[in-house]
């Protein structure tokens, strides 16, 4: 199921808590785009937000949920986020 993947394509397993992506940010183009070169998938939130804290890469993003529903939804959101030129643009501004 396509909604139950990471945008890599990756199935999510069910105890999974937190998603870290590693990105590329091309801003200097129209449309900014956010691409994913890498993912990190964690059981644990915390563990998710230690890693992503100690990456020193600001386009970098993180997801995270207490359930397994939270995440889902709100990997959901950072997807569509990530297509979202006016997120993009807000990005770019705070990078």
């Amino acid at each position: 199921m396509k909604e139950l993947q990471t945008i890599l394509g990756t199935d999510i397993p069910i105890n999974t808590r937190g998603i870290v992506y590693l990105c590329h940010f091309y801003h200097m183009g129209e449309p900014p785009k956010l691409t994913v070169v890498r993912e990190i998938l964690c059981e644990d939130s915390f563990h998710a937000l230690t890693l992503y804290s100690e990456i020193p890469h600001p386009p970098s993003q993180l997801v995270m949920g207490k359930t397994f529903d939270e995440l889902i939804i709100n990997l959901h959101k950072l997807h569509e986020d990530m297509k979202n030129p006016i997120w993009l643009n807000e990005l770019a501004e705070t990078l």
